[in-house]
């Protein structure tokens, strides 16, 4: 019976995908009573001006300088817009900045495209100086916090690490004692270009440049080894104390989106790793049982004929994970300690020289860095945009062997997808070559055991489905655990999962690939009037709008089969209010 659910399930999947196509952790903090300081910040918008005709230092300053602008939100939208909504002294901001840099006063204030969690603003001095001042949104993280991390992180990465990073020129994580009104950092502007404006003009071999730049970088960060005594110790294995440094509270996004930020949780520091798991668990746990309603995921649907998340799902999933976790985390010492790292290594956060693209002058959006385990680090960077078959260990590339018979436009798919994997690839060497404590780091994330940990710091929004499937399978692999045998844990798997429970949650799971495969599908259909982060553009706010709304009744009349069930998904439809 399941497995003709199983086919019924992807029958329609596929049919559906067709229809559609009709339709248009730790973190390092510095000293919190500091107004000013020495690092730099993150800015989540690119380097593209926005204008409206009104951007000199005006006596009425333009409501668009305190709200989000870039675009409209299709679910619940005053909600959005209230969390991205800051009031501050735009002439008291420019006051402060000339005044950290010894220019006489601003002359011009332009704001840069909006970031989800920030706003950012190019300020150009009397004397032809340019700076980017930059203001956090209510969403961005706990106040006071996650600005004074920010700028010890930035302090610490640019003097200690040596990554190249804008230099601070002052901040202020107290909006009691500034007459700005908001929390700020100050910062230089950073020269070059975003590596996405020259990335696709690249030939092979700069990328590869460009790509060994930032593993040497990154090899830096690994050789750096942090901990609550000593502040970190070198890579000459030297203890290295910092009266200016400490190792504080979380301020990553795990801890404050979804509702996070509002619950009283564990945000650490912890002295070991398998307390820095568990509290990943307590976390999940003290959320789904404490939030008055459980977020929407963001690559799913969920509803009748699909998968239904509930409470005590969630709260399953991660109860077992917290019985077992410590028998998934790595047995090798050397890839758990815990690193500074730049987690979110997109094209638009690091900058280059425009003569030479192999050079990298500078990197942005610190903000929410952690120090973690290193194998939570070594992920692929993203703006290597490899988004293909997963590789294992160092295996190289391969084109189709029937790439001559397919058309032109396939050819050029396949293409790509050889460069971007090659380019993978090689940088997996690389990291092999120089840095093999990192490169087994990344093998380690290639294990059954890792997929357990990715799944469960996010188990309040989603995956829970997956994870307790996968739990199932695990029953059956219980002894080949390296955990399991090193930490001479119980020779039989720790749960007794009777058949109807397995049935019960493999129809769940093959629920939620089923819901998962029908978002991409709207998403593939939609193209560029999908609700990526569920914004839109103001000229298609409306067009989108219209086209959800025809998807929903699509996918209402797939699945729904009673008026229940037209009522489960209209009430769980994820993009309106």
């Amino acid at each position: 019976m399941i497995a003709r659910h199983h086919l019924h399930s992807h029958r329609k999947a596929r049919n559906l995908l067709h229809s559609l196509t009709s339709v248009a952790r730790v973190t390092l903090i510095g000293n919190a009573k500091a107004s000013k300081s020495f690092a730099p910040t993150a800015q989540s918008a690119s380097y593209a001006i926005f204008s409206n005709g009104c951007n000199k230092l005006e006596p009425t300053p333009n409501e668009d300088y305190f709200q989000f602008t870039r675009g409209r939100f299709v679910y619940d939208e005053k909600h959005e817009m209230s969390q991205r909504y800051v009031r501050f002294d735009m002439h008291e901001l420019g006051r402060v900045a000339a005044e950290a840099i010894g220019s006489k006063s601003c002359i011009r204030f332009e704001k840069y495209p909006d970031g989800m969690y920030n706003k950012a603003f190019l300020l150009s001095m009397d004397d032809g100086v340019q700076i980017v001042a930059k203001i956090p949104n209510p969403n961005a993280g706990r106040p006071h916090m996650t600005t004074a991390s920010e700028v010890a992180t930035m302090e610490f990465v640019r003097n200690v690490l040596k990554t190249p990073a804008p230099k601070v020129y002052a901040w202020s994580s107290n909006t009691q004692d500034n007459a700005v009104g908001a929390e700020y950092i100050i910062m230089e502007k950073l020269s070059g270009v975003q590596l996405g404006v020259v990335w696709a003009g690249m030939e092979i071999q700069d990328r590869l440049t460009a790509v060994k730049a930032i593993a040497r970088l990154q090899k830096s960060w690994a050789s750096y080894e942090h901990s609550q005594g000593p502040l970190y110790t070198d890579c000459d294995g030297n203890a290295v104390t910092n009266s200016r440094f400490a190792i504080g509270p979380s301020t990553g996004r795990d801890f404050s989106d979804d509702g996070r930020m509002e619950i009283e949780l564990d945000r650490g520091p912890w002295p070991t790793l398998e307390e820095y798991a568990l509290a990943l668990g307590c976390r999940e746990i003290d959320c789904v049982r404490s939030l008055p309603r459980l977020p929407r995921s963001p690559v799913t649907l969920f509803g009748s004929g699909t998968y239904q998340p509930t409470r005590q799902k969630k709260l399953k999933a991660v109860q077992w994970y917290l019985e077992v976790c410590k028998y998934l985390l790595p047995t090798d010492e050397s890839i758990q300690s815990p690193c500074l790292w730049h987690g979110d290594l997109h094209d638009e956060n690091i900058f280059v020289n425009p003569d030479n693209p192999t050079e990298v002058v500078g990197m942005i959006d610190w903000q929410s860095t952690e120090v973690k385990p290193l194998f939570e680090h070594a992920g692929q960077p993203y703006f290597m945009n490899y988004d293909g078959p997963p590789t294992v260990g160092l295996e190289r590339s391969t084109l189709p062997q029937d790439l001559a018979e397919l058309d032109i436009e396939d050819q050029k798919k396949a293409n790509n997808l050889y460069l971007n994997q090659a380019l993978f690839a090689l940088y997996k060497t690389l990291i092999h070559g120089q840095s093999p404590r990192l490169y087994r780091a990344m093998t380690f994330r290639e294990t059954s055991s890792f997929n357990f940990l990715q799944l469960a710091p996010h188990l309040l929004v989603d995956g829970e489905a997956t994870f307790l499937a996968h739990m199932v399978e695990l029953g059956e692999s219980w002894n080949e655990l390296p955990g399991v045998r090193t930490l001479k844990a119980p020779r039989h798997f720790p749960f007794q999962i009777s058949e109807e429970e397995k049935a019960e949650i493999q129809v769940d799971a093959e629920g939620a690939l089923l819901g998962m495969q029908t978002m991409s599908g709207i998403r593939d259909s939609l193209g560029g009037l999908f609700p990526e982060q569920e914004v839109v553009r103001h000229d298609q706010y409306e067009e989108a709008r219209d086209a959800l709304q025809q998807m929903k009744e699509q996918v209402i009349r797939l699945y729904a089969t009673n008026e229940s069930d037209q009522e489960i998904w209209r009430n769980n439809w994820p993009f309106e209010a």
